[in-house]
C-alpha cells in the first residue's frame, strides 16, 4: 500500500476521532453556550441565505438586499402583533383561565369512572409520601426562570446571528484557516455545503410551519373552536420540533375543546391528525424533494439522545444539528475515506 495514501487515511482517522470526542465534551460541559452558538448560526444562514437567494434572482449585489431581509422580517412582525396583538393577548389570557377549567371538567368526568378514581388517589399518596416525587411535580414552578433564560440566550443568539450574517466569509476563512494548509480546501467545501444544507432546511421548515399555521386556524375556525388564531400560532411555531413539537401543540387544543364535549375534542383530534397527516406525507416530502430530507428515525434519535444530555434545548435543535452531521459524514467520512478506499482497491 502507498505509504503517503496510508498516512492521509490515518490523519482523515484521527482528526474525525479527535474532532469528535472534543465537540461531544463541549456539548456536555458546554451544551448551552454551544447550542445558543448554533442557533445564532441557523439565524445567520436565514438572513445570509435570503439575501443570496434574492441576489440570484434580481441580479442585485447580496450587500443591498442583507438590510432588507434583516429589516424586513421584524416590520412585519411588528404590524402583525400591532394588528393582531390584541387579540392574541385576549386569547391567551383565555386560554390560561380555561385549562383549568378543563382540567376540572376532566376530574369531574373521570371520577365516576372507579379505575380512574384509584389511579388518582393512588398519585395522590405517592406524591405525598415520596419527596422525589413531590420535587418532580413542584418542577413546573421553575417556568418563569426558564422562559427568562430562554428568552436571553434568543436575544444572544439573534445579535450573534446579525453579526455572523453581515460577513460571513471572514468566518468560514477563519475556520479554514485551522486546518492544514493540503485539507483547507475540501474544509472549505465541507462548511459551504453545511451552511447551504441549513439555508434549505429553514426555507423549507418555515414554510412547512406557515402552512401548517395557517391549516390548524382555519380548521378550528371552521369547527367553531373558541381561540382559533393563539391555537394555530402555537400549532406554527411548535411544528419547528419535528415528531414532538405536534403532539405538544395538540395538548391546549385539546383542552379548550374538551369543555364543548368530547364530540368536539373528538373533531380537534381528528383535524391535527389530518394537519399532521399533510405536514408528514405531503409538505415535507414536497418542499425537501431536492433539499435536507431527513430520515424521521435518525431525527428522533437525535432529539431522545439530545433531551437526556442537554433539555429542551436540545431537543428544539435537534434536527438542524442532524442535518450539519448529515453533510459531514457524507462529505468527509463516506465520500472522503470510504469510496477514495474503494477506489484504491479497484
Amino acid at each position: 500500500m502507498n505509504a503517503k495514501l496510508l498516512i492521509k487515511r490515518t490523519f482523515i482517522q484521527a482528526s474525525t476521532a479527535m474532532v469528535v470526542v472534543l465537540f461531544a465534551w463541549m456539548l456536555v460541559n458546554n451544551s448551552k453556550i454551544i447550542l445558543t452558538a448554533f442557533g445564532g448560526i441557523l439565524i445567520a444562514v436565514l438572513f445570509s441565505g435570503s439575501a443570496k437567494w434574492l441576489g440570484k434572482k434580481t441580479k442585485i449585489p447580496n450587500k443591498v438586499w442583507l438590510p432588507i431581509t434583516v429589516i424586513v422580517p421584524f416590520l412585519l412582525l411588528f404590524f402583525f402583533l400591532a394588528y393582531t396583538g390584541p387579540k392574541i393577548a385576549t386569547q391567551a389570557n383565555e386560554l390560561t383561565e380555561r385549562i383549568p377549567k378543563a382540567i376540572t371538567y376532566i376530574q369531574s368526568y373521570t371520577s365516576e369512572l372507579q379505575w380512574v378514581g384509584k389511579l388518582t388517589d393512588n398519585i395522590k399518596s405517592f406524591s405525598s409520601y415520596d419527596p422525589k416525587a413531590r420535587t418532580i411535580m413542584d418542577a413546573a414552578s421553575s417556568f418563569l426562570s426558564s422562559t427568562m433564560n430562554g428568552l436571553g440566550s434568543f436575544v444572544f443568539a439573534l445579535f450573534l446571528g446579525l453579526f455572523l450574517s453581515i460577513n460571513p466569509k471572514w468566518y468560514v476563512n477563519g475556520a479554514v484557516m485551522l486546518v492544514p494548509p493540503s485539507y483547507q480546501h475540501r474544509a472549505r467545501e465541507v462548511l459551504n455545503s453545511c451552511g447551504s444544507a441549513l439555508s434549505d432546511w429553514l426555507i423549507a421548515k418555515i414554510a412547512s410551519m406557515i402552512i401548517v399555521g395557517l391549516l390548524t386556524t382555519i380548521g378550528l375556525w371552521a369547527l367553531g373552536i373558541d381561540l382559533a388564531l393563539i391555537l394555530g400560532i402555537i400549532a406554527a411555531l411548535l411544528s419547528f420540533i419535528p415528531n414532538i413539537g405536534p403532539l405538544i401543540a395538540f395538548i391546549p387544543a385539546a383542552m379548550v375543546s374538551v369543555i364543548g364535549g368530547f364530540d368536539a375534542l373528538l373533531y380537534v383530534t381528528a383535524l391535527y391528525m389530518a394537519v399532521q397527516t399533510v405536514e408528514s406525507y405531503v409538505l415535507t416530502p414536497v418542499l425537501q424533494a431536492e433539499i435536507a430530507g431527513l430520515p424521521p428515525a435518525l431525527t428522533l434519535f437525535a432529539q431522545v439522545m439530545l433531551a437526556g444530555m442537554i433539555g429542551m434545548t436540545g431537543i428544539l435543535l435537534a434536527a438542524p444539528l442532524t442535518v450539519v452531521l448529515l453533510v459531514i459524514v457524507n462529505m468527509l467520512y463516506i465520500e472522503g475515506l470510504l469510496e477514495s478506499k474503494a477506489a484504491s482497491g479497484r
